[in-house]
């Protein structure tokens, strides 16, 4: 059925409007009418988050009044293929799969299909919190976290009906083959404040690029999965049920480690991830074969989870809207973890 109205404005004062949220809630509760708007946050990074609270008229006892809308909504912002992946996610698989995401109650993209705006319970209002590289995270919640990995990658292995999405691109082959960004820049980020912490060798942009492209070879090689690509514990929040993930904006076509590596390394400090990521990547693998998916071989996994390090270390090194204290702190555990595993001798096995 066609929207009669914009589906995916790209202006923040659209989806502001009581009008227009109006229409959002009429595609679910057709009585519902949106009286008065206010906003409780607005975060400004790549994507906008806004927290908003509604004063509705009808629609019932489970019409909602606490939300969240994300999308491209500032005139600093463009249109991305992430905010499109993103988007698609929360139409089309979120309720397909078995990770615990926040209740969606409206996505869609506009007519050309190059923006997307997604409406989803407000969580915090729900009770529940985010997380951040400045929050504690012990091994044991770790092992939560594993759990709801394992779950989205045994239900998306490459011969499940879940993992048949044309939409979802190979990113890592993306990066690999076209630099995000020129080396000098990188360099020039590896050499600030974020990568202060880490030795020389770990910091050199031409390496880091073609170590990407080498795991990015190597990877094209190996069984797929759908890879949530960007579980930091800034996209990891809790609620009563337990731990979920949010930010589905590089959602691909992967390697499970590239996943668990880039887990492991940004949720635990330094110290807990040497001495529990051995024991954490063993029960990945067994919580992995018990949901449906295969029984990786115990030293196979090790491999591939130090060759996966520098997915994560890259996407840090290269970030550069974040608030520079989580930036360094991220920066430096995924970097550390590439120089204690030796990761770029791993990728050029």
């Amino acid at each position: 059925m066609p929207f009669s109205f914009d589906p995916a404005p790209a202006r923040l004062d659209d989806v502001l409007d009581p009008a227009w949220l109006t229409g959002v809630l009429s595609t679910r509760w057709p009585d519902a009418v949106v009286r008065d708007v206010t906003v409780i946050e607005t975060l400004v990074t790549q994507a906008t988050k806004v927290r908003l609270a509604l004063d509705v008229a009808g629609g019932g006892d489970d019409v909602p009044t606490q939300i969240c809308i994300k999308g491209i909504l500032t005139m600093t912002q463009v249109p991305s293929t992430a905010s499109v992946v993103e988007t698609r996610f929360y139409r089309d698989c979120a309720a397909h799969q078995p990770v615990r995401v926040p209740h969606c109650i409206y996505a869609a993209l506009n007519a050309p299909g190059d923006n997307g705006v997604i409406v989803m319970r407000d969580e915090i209002a729900a009770g529940g919190t985010f997380l951040s590289a400045l929050v504690p995270f012990t091994p044991d919640e770790a092992r939560q976290t594993l759990e709801q990995l394992a779950q989205f990658h045994a239900a998306g292995w490459h011969d499940r009906p879940l993992f048949d999405q044309p939409w979802v691109p190979r990113f890592l082959d993306q990066i690999g083959a076209a630099p995000i960004m020129p080396l000098d820049r990188l360099q020039a980020l590896l050499d600030g404040p974020k990568a202060t912490r880490l030795p020389p060798a770990i910091k050199d942009a031409a390496r880091l690029q073609r170590g990407v492209t080498a795991l990015a070879a190597q990877i094209r090689e190996r069984p797929a999965c759908l890879v949530h690509g960007d579980a930091h514990a800034g996209n990891i929040y809790r609620c009563a049920e337990g731990f979920g993930l949010v930010d589905w904006q590089i959602l691909q076509k992967g390697e499970w480690a590239q996943d668990i590596a880039y887990h492991l390394a940004a949720v635990l400090s330094p110290v807990d991830r040497r001495a529990h990521e051995r024991a954490l990547l063993d029960h990945y693998r067994d919580r992995l074969a018990a949901l449906g998916g295969p029984r990786l071989d115990a030293e196979e996994a090790w491999r591939r989870y130090r060759a996966a390090m520098l997915y994560g270390y890259f996407l840090w090194a290269i970030t550069q809207r974040v608030d520079p204290a989580i930036t360094e702190v991220f920066t430096h555990r995924l970097g550390t973890a590439v120089d204690d595993l030796d990761s770029f001798a791993a990728v050029a096995d």
